[in-house]
């Protein structure tokens, strides 16, 4: 009796050790892109080249989606961040497309020299370098952006909208109420005390005020002491360049179909305030938009309880383990299939690619 108690244990040890290598395998499959055909597409912008890749599924007639970055200086994977979503839109039959920021990678120019008007441009610039390959010139093509995105693609989508679908994860809508946000939550959790979140806001309010002028410089934001580690001035340029974006005027001229989709557990910008921002412009636009708030899900739509951090930096080596060992099941549970389920409704089952923008199933 001992000796099959002794046996069924070690059995149930190997199948666990056996399961656990199959989904360690499974995770780490998700960051090859080997079994699907892949293309370089280097096009013209501002003077400057720009390159990216094009990952086509095995599938006929296949929708493409073009990811748009958020902030920072990311590559065409955003240094590997973007590969278990890219694997698991090619197994839903979706092209890829995504290039590395100018003066990123292969990409010449510099992206801080960027407004989002210029940013728009250039996924608009991309959009029809795409729409240029031969399979995927007949098909529905779209954009899958990212936090900062909430100020590119309404840009793009705005009336004649450039692309045929817009998914927008994160998306943020106005950048000082962004960063009033980003910094209260940042405080939080470094365990200020509410007075001292009430002052610093206050600080960065005022101080805010006085660099929104056109003549503001790098030396006026250093003397307003709003930042203990103060960003670079090629940094400060970006921002006052920037800093009074805003989505509002942009969302009222969209008709074209808009996926909004947010983490619950949101650190970066307001879960509860910006979902119903879009709701509130967007709903009654094209029957086709959904508004979605992920539970249990964080900026990027992983799993908050065990990837919930501002920034990668921030990240401990365990919660950078664990993404590469779980590849798309890092994703908080439905994230995945919300954003290709919706973006395959836009294109029928024997479509060629036609444009829906007034399809509302």
């Amino acid at each position: 009796m001992k000796r099959t108690k002794v046996l069924a244990w070690a059995g149930a040890a190997v199948l666990a050790v056996l399961v656990g290598l199959y989904l360690v395998f499974q995770g780490l499959q998700d960051f090859d892109l080997s079994e699907f055909e892949s293309r370089p597409i280097v096009f013209d912008f501002d003077g400057y080249s720009v390159a990216g890749t094009l990952h086509l599924p095995k599938t006929a007639n296949a929708p493409v989606v073009l990811l748009v970055h958020g902030d920072g200086p990311a590559d065409r994977y955003s240094g590997g961040g973007y590969l278990p979503l890219i694997s698991s839109l090619l197994d839903s039959g979706i092209a890829v497309y995504s290039w590395d920021k100018p003066g990123i990678g292969e990409s010449g120019g510099d992206w801080l020299s960027f407004s989002m008007e210029d940013r728009a441009k250039l996924s608009a610039a991309a959009l029809e370098t795409v729409k240029a390959q031969p399979e995927l010139s007949e098909s529905a093509a779209g954009f899958l952006g990212f936090s900062q995105a909430g100020w590119v693609l309404p840009i793009v989508a705005r009336e004649p909208a450039r692309g045929d679908f817009f998914v927008i994860v994160g998306g943020a809508l106005n950048w000082l109420r962004q960063g009033e946000y980003y910094t209260k939550r940042r405080m939080e959790l470094a365990g200020s005390s509410p007075q001292e979140i009430e002052g610093a806001l206050a600080t960065r309010a005022k101080a805010n005020r006085k660099l929104l002028a056109d003549d503001a410089t790098y030396q006026d934001y250093l003397d307003s002491g709003m930042d203990e580690e103060p960003m670079s001035e090629e940094r400060f340029a970006f921002v006052h360049r920037n800093m009074l974006a805003d989505s509002t005027e942009h969302l009222w001229r969209i008709s074209a179909p808009v996926l909004s989709i947010h983490g619950s557990d949101d650190l970066n910008v307001d879960p509860r305030f910006n979902p119903n921002f879009f709701r509130q412009i967007l709903e009654d636009r094209n029957g086709a938009n959904r508004f979605v708030i992920v539970p249990n899900a964080t900026h990027a739509l992983l799993r908050s309880d065990t990837f919930n951090y501002q920034l990668e930096d921030d990240m401990p080596v365990w919660s950078k383990t664990a993404f590469v060992l779980l590849g798309r099941r890092a994703y908080a549970p439905g994230a995945l299939d919300t954003l290709t389920g919706w973006i395959k409704k836009r294109v029928p089952a024997g479509s060629s690619g036609d444009s829906f923008r007034n399809r509302s199933n």
